[in-house]
């Protein structure tokens, strides 16, 4: 497994055999490109070595041009007269795979999920991602004791498998082709489940657990994969997001979780204790959230917010390291809340 230098090499390497301006770079060329662009000495013998092994590792065609003193990707014989004959694959791409339409539509899926770590700086540049996977891959090779050793060193947060998952792909394949989906449904508080016929939208994720955001009956409405059964993707053509005024980068903007109770947020105003002031700086609740006051007695904040269960939730556990000052509306439920807890006892 190469690691995260030599497969630089190798993609400049690549990049080099393909460019269409400057074909056949010489050996000379390589070395000193790779030199610059890597800030490492690199030899002769170093490039025969990642020749030898792209061309072993990754199936890679590469030859030199005994004519134009350069390296390409293609084929070279001597024909009868003894003659060398050089012919070009234009087609080989360095490290390509072959993906069945069910990979497609995976790989489009994990494009979402990684659009939301954007402004982590995850994305931000092809090293980093490069570190990520070798770091992977590198754990992996360490971990060749069997399950019970990778249960010892590596904890997820989440468990591995949540009921609905494995409903993902299909649903992916629905809002993209815009067609009609048909599902039974039990809530959690039921006994009997629903037939529903939806116009999915949206795929979201909150706390381990996936939601369908669709429209029904005249609403957008969510429901929960791991509580769907006979799930079918109809011929049917779906109502498009923009005739029934969805729009999924708007539908959550105030939102905290999965429940749209309001159109208009509401302004809330928090005070924490010292304690707590550095968690609630690193990690936000809210993209809205402002900081209005941080002294040794409190850290107090605004946000710009739905009032909903999911935020009740929330905000009960922090425990007595958090008041809510405004609006008084969400005071009195969460007293109301309190004052549920404390009759249980």
């Amino acid at each position: 497994m190469a690691n995260k230098n030599q497969l630089l090499r190798y993609l400049i390497i690549d990049e080099m055999l393909r460019n269409r301006q400057r074909k056949y770079p010489s050996k000379q060329d390589i070395i000193e490109t790779i030199t610059e662009r890597t800030d490492r000495d690199y030899s002769d013998s170093s490039l025969e070595k990642d020749l030898r092994a792209m061309r072993t590792h990754f199936n890679a065609p590469i030859e030199f041009h005994n004519g134009r003193r350069g390296y390409f990707y293609g084929w070279k014989e001597k024909n009868r007269l003894g003659d060398m004959l050089y012919e070009e694959d234009k087609d080989y791409r360095f490290m390509s795979i072959s993906l069945s339409k069910k990979d497609v539509i995976a790989l489009n899926l994990a494009e979402s999920v990684l659009e939301g770590f954007k402004g982590m700086g995850l994305l931000e540049g092809f090293s980093d991602a490069v570190d990520k996977v070798l770091d992977v891959v590198e754990i992996g090779k360490q971990l060749d004791d069997g399950e019970k050793s990778k249960k010892s060193v590596i904890q997820f947060d989440t468990p591995s498998y949540v009921k609905g998952r494995e409903l993902l792909a299909m649903l992916v394949k629905a809002i993209q082709e815009q067609k009609q989906v048909s599902f039974e449904y039990q809530k959690f508080n039921s006994e009997e489940r629903s037939v529903r016929k939806v116009h999915p939208y949206l795929l979201k994720e909150f706390k381990g657990r996936w939601y369908l955001v669709c429209y029904e009956d005249d609403m957008i409405k969510n429901f929960g994969l791991d509580r769907m059964a006979n799930v079918t993707l109809l011929e049917k053509s779906a109502i498009p997001p923009e005739k029934v005024g969805f729009n999924a980068a708007e539908h959550f903007k105030y939102c905290y979780g999965i429940a749209k109770l309001s159109e208009t947020p509401d302004k809330i105003i928090l005070s924490f204790s010292r304690f707590y002031a550095n968690y609630i700086k690193t990690q936000p609740i809210h993209p809205t959230q402002k900081e209005l006051i941080s002294n040794e007695e409190e850290y107090r904040i605004s946000l710009e917010i739905i009032i909903n269960p999911e935020l009740i939730s929330l905000l009960l556990s922090f425990g007595p390291s958090l008041k809510v000052i405004s609006p008084q509306k969400l005071v009195d439920r969460m007293k109301e809340e309190l004052e549920k807890t404390l009759n249980m006892y």
